[in-house]
C-alpha cells in the first residue's frame, strides 16, 4: 500500500512537472515571438525609406510619449508631432507599440491617401480592445464592409441644410439658459468658475433636444446622468487612466484577455448607464412618443434600422458632439478674452447685422464671424488624432509605399501651423480668412477630417459655434481675469486637444 501511494506521488510529480515545463515552454516560446515579430515589425519604417524617432525594442515609441507625459505632468502630443515633423520631414514613421504609424503633412500626399485612394483607406482605425464597446455599427467606428457607406447614407439627411436651420430656434434657446447661468454667476465677482463645464453642459442639452427630442436639466443639474457619464466615458480615453489600454497597444496578441477584461474599466462603467438610457428613449419613441419631432432618432427609426444601429449611432453622436463643440466653444471663448481687438470687431458686426434678433440667415452672412470660427479651429482644433486610416493592400504613392496594416495619419494640429501652408502660422489672426488665398485650400484646414469620412456633423456644429459666440459677445465682454495666466495650454485626451487646466474668464454685462 505504502508503495503504491509512493508510485501515485511521483506519477503526480511527474505530471506536475511535464505541465509546469510545458507552461514554462510555451511562455518561452510565446515571448520569443513576439520578440521576433516586434523585431520584423520595427525592421520595416527602414525598409521603406522612412525616418523616425529610435525605437525600444519592446515598447517601440510609446515609451518616448510615456516619459514626455511623466516629464510635463499633461500629453503635448501636439507639440511633439511638430518637433517630429521638423526634424524628420513631412513624411516620418511612428510606433505606438506594435502599431506602425505614416504621418504625412504634404497636401498632395493627402489628397492622393484620404482622397484619391479613398477604397483603399475607407477604415478608421479602432484599437481591438474598443471592439468590445458600443459603437460598432456607429458612423465613428463602422467599417466599409460592415456598412459604413449605407449608414452614412441614413444620417446624413438629419444634416442637410434645411433640418439644421429648423434646429436654430432649439440651439438658441438653449443658448438662452446658457447665458442666464452666466450672468448669474457673473454678478459675483469674487467666485471663480470654470466656464469649460458651462460649455460642455451647455452642448450637452442642445444634443439632447436635437438628437433626441428630451429636455435635459444638465445645465442646472450636474448629477444629471447623461452629462456625469459622458464626462466619464471621454476622460477615460487617456492612456494615463486606463492601463489596459496600454496594454492592449503594447500586447495585441493577448487581445481576447483585454476583451475579456473591457467590462471591467472605467469606460465600460461609463457607457452602460448612456447605453441603457438611450434605450429607453428608443423605447419610448418606438411607442409613439415624440412622433412630430424632427431629430435624429426619429430620422434612424423611420429608416427601418435595428435597435442596435440606432442606439449606436445616438451614442456616438452623443459623445462626439458634446465633447467637440463644447471644447471649440471654449477656445473660442478663450481666444476672445485674450484678443480685445477681434472682439471688438465681432461685436461691431454684431450691432451692424442686428435689426431684431440674430436669425440663422443673418448669423451666416457675419464674414467676420466666419473668419474668426474658421481661425479658432486653425488655431485649437479640439479633434487631433481622429485622421487615421489603415491601409488595405500594399500600395505605392507618389514614390512612398504603404505597407498593408499601416495606420495613414493626417495631424490637423501640425498642418494648421506649418509655415509652408499659413504666413505666421503661430499668430491668431482671423484677418488671413478675410483677405488672404492662403486658407483656400481645404486641405490646409482640416479640423473635421478629409475625405469621404469627414464629420457629418460638420455644418451643425458650426450653427452651433457661431450661434453661441455671437449671443455670448452680444450679452459680455469677455476679458481674462486677474491673477489667471493668458497663455492656456492644450493637452491631448484620446484624441481631443482640450485646455489642460480651467478656463477661468471675466464676464461684464454690457
Amino acid at each position: 500500500m505504502l508503495l503504491f501511494l509512493l508510485q501515485i506521488k511521483y506519477f503526480l510529480f511527474q505530471m506536475a512537472l511535464i505541465i509546469l515545463t510545458s507552461i514554462f515552454i510555451a511562455i518561452l516560446t510565446f515571448s520569443l515571438c513576439i520578440i521576433y515579430r516586434r523585431q520584423e515589425i520595427f525592421k520595416i519604417r527602414s525598409k521603406i525609406g522612412l525616418k523616425g524617432p529610435e525605437t525600444h525594442w519592446f515598447w517601440g515609441n510609446l515609451k518616448l510619449v510615456i516619459k514626455r507625459i511623466a516629464a510635463n505632468g499633461y500629453n503635448d502630443s501636439p507639440t511633439w508631432h511638430q518637433e517630429l515633423h521638423r526634424e524628420y520631414g513631412e513624411t516620418f514613421g511612428l510606433y505606438f507599440g506594435t502599431e506602425f504609424d505614416i504621418i504625412i503633412s504634404n497636401e498632395e500626399d493627402i489628397k492622393e491617401v484620404f482622397i484619391k485612394n479613398f477604397s483603399n483607406f475607407s477604415d478608421r482605425l479602432t484599437p481591438q480592445i474598443f471592439e468590445m464597446n458600443n459603437l460598432n455599427s456607429s458612423l465613428l467606428q463602422n467599417t466599409y464592409a460592415t456598412g459604413w457607406k449605407s449608414t452614412r447614407t441614413a444620417i446624413a439627411p438629419i444634416f442637410a441644410a434645411g433640418k439644421i436651420k429648423a434646429m436654430h430656434e432649439t440651439v438658441s434657446s438653449k443658448i438662452d439658459t446658457f447665458l442666464k447661468i452666466l450672468k448669474e454667476k457673473s454678478k459675483n465677482s469674487e467666485e471663480k468658475f470654470d466656464i469649460y463645464e458651462d460649455f460642455q453642459r451647455l452642448s450637452l442639452d442642445i444634443i439632447g433636444k436635437c438628437a433626441f427630442a428630451i429636455d435635459s436639466n444638465c445645465q442646472r443639474d450636474e448629477t444629471d446622468v447623461f452629462y456625469v457619464q459622458a464626462r466619464k466615458f471621454v476622460s477615460s480615453v487617456d492612456i494615463r487612466k486606463s492601463w489596459i489600454l496600454i496594454a492592449s497597444f503594447m500586447l495585441p496578441e493577448l487581445s481576447w484577455i483585454w476583451k475579456a477584461l473591457y467590462r471591467f474599466t472605467d469606460l465600460a462603467a461609463a457607457e452602460i448607464p448612456l447605453i441603457n438610457g438611450l434605450s429607453d428613449i428608443y423605447e419610448r419613441r418606438l411607442a409613439g412618443e415624440g412622433y412630430d419631432s424632427v431629430d435624429l432618432l426619429k430620422l434612424l427609426l423611420d429608416r427601418g434600422m435595428s435597435k442596435k444601429e440606432v442606439t449606436e449611432n445616438c451614442f456616438a453622436f452623443l459623445i462626439a458632439g458634446y465633447e467637440t463643440s463644447s471644447t471649440a466653444m471654449v477656445y473660442g471663448a478663450y481666444l476672445l478674452a485674450k484678443y480685445p481687438d477681434v472682439q471688438r470687431k465681432l461685436y461691431e458686426e454684431i450691432k451692424k447685422m442686428k435689426t431684431s434678433d440674430l436669425s440663422y440667415e443673418s448669423i451666416h452672412q457675419m464674414k467676420y464671424l466666419d473668419a474668426f470660427y474658421k481661425e479658432t479651429l486653425r488655431y485649437y482644433p479640439p479633434v487631433i488624432h481622429f485622421n487615421a486610416k489603415v491601409c488595405k493592400s500594399d500600395i505605392t504613392i507618389r514614390n512612398q509605399f504603404y505597407p498593408k496594416g499601416c495606420v495613414v495619419k493626417a495631424q490637423p494640429y501640425t498642418i494648421h501651423r506649418l509655415s509652408s501652408n499659413w504666413e505666421r502660422p503661430e499668430e491668431f489672426d482671423p484677418n488671413r480668412f478675410l483677405f488672404s488665398e492662403e486658407s483656400s485650400s481645404k486641405l490646409r484646414w482640416i479640423p473635421f477630417g478629409i475625405g469621404p469620412r469627414y464629420c457629418i456633423g460638420m455644418r451643425f456644429a458650426e450653427m452651433e459655434f457661431k450661434t453661441t459666440m455671437v449671443k455670448l459677445v452680444e450679452k459680455f465682454e469677455l476679458g481674462i481675469r486677474e491673477g489667471e495666466d493668458r497663455d492656456l495650454i492644450p493637452e491631448c485626451v484620446g484624441v481631443i486637444l482640450r485646455p489642460k487646466g480651467p478656463v477661468r474668464l471675466e464676464l461684464k454685462l454690457r
